[in-house]
């Protein structure tokens, strides 16, 4: 499987890209770009395209859909427990509050990051692996036999021995 493909029923020539972070059930998070408005292009005063820009932005439509995102979850996790712990390391070594607020910040953002980078590179590495095994073994993946009405039927499980499964 490529990162670019065209519909199944051939009819249609349009191409779109996959995106890498694709949720459980198959569907994106955000929906494939699609032409440019003559309303969102630039008009050349950057006030009024500045001012476009940030009507454009939706805060709590984002914090609603964090969830949503592939690996946010475990990264703030991990960042605000270790930020924590060590805001709450270094105010008992120094009783400055404020020094300990921002050990505490900036170790939350640097775990935040850091983890959200492995675990994104764990997905990739995940992602180029499925693609390696779909395209290898294309007849592995059932959904795609069923959409084109074929009659395959997998061989028996070599777990089950030569007696269908029963101990002699």
């Amino acid at each position: 499987m490529s990162t670019s493909s065209s519909e199944a029923s051939g009819s249609s020539s349009k191409t779109y890209n996959a995106p890498l972070n694709i949720p459980a059930g198959n569907s994106p998070i955000t929906p494939d770009a699609g032409p440019v408005n003559p309303d969102e292009k630039l008009s050349g005063d950057a006030a009024s395209d500045m001012k476009k820009a940030l009507g454009r932005i939706k805060p709590i439509e984002d914090f609603e859909n964090i969830g949503k995102i592939p690996c946010a979850r475990n990264s703030l996790l991990y960042g605000i427990a270790g930020g924590t712990g060590l805001g709450a390391v270094r105010f008992l070594g120094s009783r400055k509050p404020w020094v300990a607020a921002n050990w505490a910040v900036g170790s939350f953002i640097l775990i935040s990051a850091f983890q959200w980078e492995m675990c994104n590179r764990a997905r990739r590495k995940e992602l180029a692996q499925m693609r390696a095994i779909t395209e290898r073994y294309p007849h592995r993946h059932i959904s795609k036999l069923k959409q084109a009405g074929s009659d395959w039927v997998p061989p028996p499980s070599s777990t089950t021995g030569d007696n269908g499964g029963n101990p002699s």
